[in-house]
């Protein structure tokens, strides 16, 4: 690939999609988003993608379709779908990909490599992992709340043109990219990094900023934390030896981001828990782990997908922080 600019097919035009494909549009890149909501697809499509916050204020025009037959091929494919749409979003990619195209998945939680790569093949197939965060104001709206690392490699660990070409972007585009030798033990470590804080702000409804102010729930997200980490030891999975539970804390003492299972709990969409906390739940009970902790906030958050809020004063409530957000 040269440097001129690529087409890239965002398959998921959520709030991670947005932030992603918004940025590398206001570079000068071709962007198409592929999504299913509607009133979103029309919004873009009439009005441009609005994005304001941590990469500035702008309106950039893009494609977009909920029929990816109506999209152009791709150099790059961007999942950022939730795990349980990833072999959908397989599929997908490998009807929109040019010959030489190749996917990377930005997503959640563990199994994602696994589903494209059975699809794409092992050689069309970047992985990666964000630190970005960005929360839907409306259809066509997103606003960019964090910005963190982009953690981007091969899964040979090989250091490829296309792998210095896309982070070349990423960094023009303000999403900090960083390559690492390991993207799959990196992939790890940000799935105790998931577990470890968003189900416990999807359920409380706080903030990662606003654990330390409640005592128990320190407790309660080192255990998460501990239980994680033990399962994947016993598993076999390699992943460095460090202070997982004083890290995550640290993170979340500087982070008031809404995130993306609290988002998604509020609009009574189905959240990504069964390949996180729900995970380590399962594989737990296959290696003759006890995982309680894990296992009773993944059924709670079963029972918060199952019942959206419908209490008149609740749902105000929430409204008026998605409301405030948006201010």
């Amino acid at each position: 690939m040269s440097g001129d600019a690529l087409q890239f097919a965002v398959i998921g035009a959520g709030s991670l999609g947005c932030v992603y494909g918004g940025n590398l549009a206001r570079i000068g890149q071709r962007v198409c988003f592929v999504d299913i909501w509607q009133e979103h697809v029309q919004r873009i499509r009439s009005e441009g993608l609005r994005v304001e916050g941590l990469t500035g204020s702008f309106t950039v025009s893009c494609d977009a379709a909920a029929n990816a037959r109506e999209v152009p091929q791709a150099d790059v494919a961007i999942v950022c779908v939730n795990a349980y749409s990833t072999e959908q979003a397989a599929h997908t990619a490998k009807m929109l990909l040019k010959p030489e195209g190749y996917c990377l998945t930005l997503q959640n939680g563990v199994g994602n490599v696994e589903k494209l790569t059975a699809v794409l093949g092992t050689g069309r197939v970047l992985a990666g992992l964000s630190f970005q965060s960005g929360d839907l104001v409306g259809p066509g709206h997103v606003r960019h709340t964090n910005n963190g690392p982009t953690y981007l490699g091969e899964l040979d660990r090989s250091q490829t043109p296309r792998l210095k070409r896309l982070a070349e972007l990423f960094e023009q585009g303000g999403l900090n990219p960083v390559l690492v030798p390991d993207i799959v033990s990196t992939i790890w470590e940000k799935f105790i990094h998931n577990c470890g804080i968003n189900a416990i702000a999807a359920l409380t409804g706080l903030r990662p900023g606003h654990f330390q102010e409640v005592p128990t729930l320190g407790e309660f997200q080192m255990k998460i934390i501990e239980e994680t980490v033990a399962m994947l030891r016993a598993k076999g999975v390699s992943i460095p030896h460090r202070d997982y539970v004083g890290d995550i804390k640290e993170y979340c003492a500087h982070k008031f981001h809404r995130v993306s299972m609290m988002q998604h709990l509020l609009r009574g969409q189905r959240t990504e828990i069964d390949a996180l906390n729900g995970y380590v739940a399962a594989e737990s009970k296959k290696l003759g782990l006890e995982a309680p902790y894990n296992t009773a906030l993944t059924q709670l958050i079963h029972g918060r997908e199952y019942k959206p809020i419908d209490d008149p004063d609740a749902r105000h409530a929430a409204e008026q922080v998605v409301q405030a957000d948006a201010k």
